[in-house]
């Protein structure tokens, strides 16, 4: 029968009457070309889609920007306005359409009236039906639905407390570690909290009470902590500062404190669990002081199998004392990447603008050939898709918050400025909310704890507000999970309840 058909479309095409040999065939004026173009769509119709490239678990933009922006796979964008969209009956009055036009041929833009976001709890659905305009191609219609976030709490920690230790475990599960109590004492306490049961279990305790220790897991997922203080002010004698390793392992539930000390004492370090099962610790302050002769610029290798420590060859140091820093593993070019960070912890501090790597097979540091817009310490750095790392967060001189929002490419030396976070943030909690999304959440706003929780979209290059915690919070946590962003503790909130910001 589709041969048939086909015979019958080629005779059609023979035996027209083209008086004219630059005329199209196809021309429905004439009932030849009328006839050929109904049949050759009867035969092939090329399909429309729409998409967005918002996915599961990114933030829709048209709830910040009242945009929403859709692609289309074919030239089509001029046949759809505001008639052919509506929005779900449930948001009807919360998500007004104000108007739908095309930015190109193939990319449509809606424009709505947000009047409330803050209970939008089910999801918002946008229907697109078929422009009657529209005869030469085949679309089915189509609907857009988006959830969004919105915080509420799911279980309990073991304590209320702040400035915990925290790390992610490659099962769901966080381990926190340590932290200051609402009482201003710090704490020996290692618990799992389960983000799936909202419930927590308490493993054996630290031999001290620490805060502010660095973490890291290594590739058998067992999790080291190392240095830190004993107590929650800046370290009044030198045994308040740490010197101690100990590594947990959360299947066994064992915490045990390794017998390889560290040869200098270290709280503001770094620490990198290698490839190998070896830790690299970096930095940090050893002593007692407010000058940059209580910081060190080394490196200390611990071969966890041979049980031995190794301070690197000053080839390896930093050209300036540096604690606050942040380190980030490059396994497939094995090195080590330093951001930020400041030489003391007087209010005349030097602090870093540039990039340090530290190669891990010459054991030899270098200065990368960028600088970045802002001088800070205690910053994140996030990898992000585009080969884009960025710079988010940290405290400028005199301790106040930074909030640039900024980006180093390695490809180039490329950096660049996105703009600024609404309020300054110190301890604000900050995490890769989607593969191109970061989150911040709370942080001292100048005088007060904020409760703001914003979103950088660096596809969009914006930031933008988007939500309230259920609690003010600094000195917190904030962690991915597959539930959402799970937020928990404060030195100051008695409240040992863990909030969750997610979509389900």
């Amino acid at each position: 029968m589709r041969c048939g058909f086909n015979l019958l479309l080629a005779l059609l095409l023979i035996h027209c009457d083209i008086k004219n040999n630059s005329q199209n065939i196809f021309d429905p004026t004439t009932f030849a070309g009328g006839t050929a173009a109904v049949l050759s769509t009867l035969v092939s119709r090329d399909e429309v889609e729409i998409n967005s490239r918002y996915k599961s678990t990114d933030y829709p933009s048209f709830v910040k920007t009242e945009i929403l922006d859709l692609d289309l796979n074919l030239p089509v964008a001029k046949y759809f306005e505001k008639k052919h969209f509506r929005v779900s009956e449930n948001y009807k009055d919360d998500l007004v359409l104000r108007d739908v036009f095309p930015l190109s041929e193939t990319k449509l833009r809606v424009l709505f009236s947000v009047s409330s976001r803050s209970e939008w709890r089910d999801p918002i659905s946008i229907f697109i039906q078929k422009p009657d305009s529209l005869v030469d191609y085949s679309f089915s219609g189509k609907v857009l639905e988006f959830k969004f976030p919105y915080p509420r709490y799911i279980g309990s920690i073991s304590e209320a407390k702040g400035q915990i230790t925290t790390i992610p475990l490659l099962d769901g599960r966080i381990l926190l570690v340590g932290g200051v109590s609402i009482f201003g004492n710090t704490l020996p306490t290692v618990e799992i909290f389960n983000p799936e049961l909202g419930t927590s279990t308490v493993l054996p305790s630290l031999n001290q009470s620490l805060t502010k220790m660095a973490i890291c897991s290594d590739p058998q997922g067992n999790i080291y902590v190392s240095g830190g203080k004993t107590t929650r002010t800046d370290p009044s004698i030198d045994s308040q500062i740490n010197d101690r390793i100990y590594r947990i392992n959360v299947n066994n539930q064992t915490v045990v404190e390794l017998p390889i000390p560290m040869q200098r004492r270290r709280v503001g370090h770094t620490m990198v669990c290698l490839s190998n099962g070896d830790l690299l610790i970096s930095g940090g302050q050893f002593r007692v002081g407010s000058d940059e002769n209580a910081i060190s610029n080394d490196h200390e290798y611990i071969s966890i199998q041979n049980g031995t420590s190794t301070l690197l060859d000053s080839s390896a140091n930093f050209p300036i004392n540096t604690l606050f820093h942040f380190a980030e593993y490059d396994e497939n070019k094995h090195r080590i990447l330093f951001f930020g960070g400041k030489d003391r912890l007087s209010v005349y501090a030097t602090y870093s603008k540039v990039i340090y790597s530290l190669d891990l097979n010459s054991k030899t540091i270098s200065t990368l050939p960028v600088v970045l817009p802002t001088s800070r310490s205690s910053v994140t750095s996030i990898p992000v898709p585009g080969g884009d790392r960025l710079i988010l967060g940290g405290v400028t001189g005199s301790g106040v918050g930074s909030r640039s929002i900024e980006s180093w490419t390695e490809e180039g030396s490329i950096t660049k400025t996105y703009g600024f976070t609404s309020r300054i943030k110190n301890e604000s909690a900050i995490v890769t909310f989607s593969n191109a999304q970061v989150l911040y959440s709370g942080g001292v706003d100048t005088y007060y704890k904020s409760g703001i929780l914003e979103l950088y979209d660096h596809v969009e290059k914006k930031n933008f507000l988007v939500d309230t915690m259920m609690d003010a919070r600094s000195e917190h946590s904030a962690i991915q999970t597959a539930k959402g962003i799970v937020i928990f503790g404060d030195s100051a909130l008695a409240d040992k309840r863990v909030e969750l910001y997610g979509k389900d």
